[in-house]
């Protein structure tokens, strides 16, 4: 069995992490260099993480995630979001300095602002503010693959109140830009309290249509 492939298998929704296991500095690091490292749709990246270590604000949060104990036992909870709609227009300043990396030539940045509007405005069946979630769960699922690698536990975390969380997010973080972005999911990190569960999948037949 490859790496790959035990990594998977190690990793599943962990209910309720060892509260007295911290995740070392390094390794935090890693599962977030896989974050950063992720691909996303026109390569825009338009995510930012929000790593929370302190316990005090992880208890401040876990009303809104409906009291769920893998909350307040992570080690490191991640707060990913996304850029809201106003960033993805013609005149952003955002759009000038990501397609900027790529293009020195300001008609050529121009061109691929102007086709990446066109896309969402014409092509895309999501909304865009759904479309900027959907490049920060590439982002997310990375961070649990490589989290699994390096034998840390995760829990993503979509079941939360999304208007008592950005209200906690904004009385505890100050760093947390709510002008800017969205919160696309949450995702806990630690260790294992117990035992993993029994990992329950539909087999490749029941999912898999090959076209030859």
């Amino acid at each position: 069995m490859s790496e790959f492939i035990k990594a998977m298998k190690f990793r599943h929704a962990c209910k309720l992490f060892d509260d007295k296991r911290r995740i070392s500095k390094k390794e935090i690091v890693a599962v977030l260099e896989a974050g950063r490292l992720s691909p996303s749709s026109f390569g825009l990246e338009p995510w930012h993480f929000l790593v929370i270590e302190s316990a005090k604000v992880k208890k401040a949060l876990e009303e809104a995630f409906f009291g769920q104990p893998q909350v307040a036992t992570s080690s490191h909870l991640v707060i990913l979001l996304s850029r809201k709609a106003k960033f993805f227009k013609q005149t952003s300043e955002y759009l000038d300095e990501a397609f900027g990396r790529i293009e020195k030539d300001i008609k050529a940045v121009e061109s691929g602002k102007r086709e990446l509007i066109s896309f969402l405005e014409n092509d895309l069946e999501a909304d865009v503010t759904s479309w900027a979630k959907m490049q920060a769960y590439i982002a997310g699922a990375n961070m649990m693959t490589a989290a699994a690698a390096l034998g840390i536990d995760s829990c993503p975390l979509e079941g939360f109140n999304a208007k008592k969380l950005k209200a906690a997010l904004a009385e505890n973080i100050p760093e947390f830009d709510k002008k800017s972005y969205k919160i696309a999911l949450a995702i806990a990190f630690g260790y294992r309290a117990g035992e993993q569960t029994d990992q329950i999948r539909w087999s490749l037949e029941k999912i898999v249509t090959f076209v030859k």
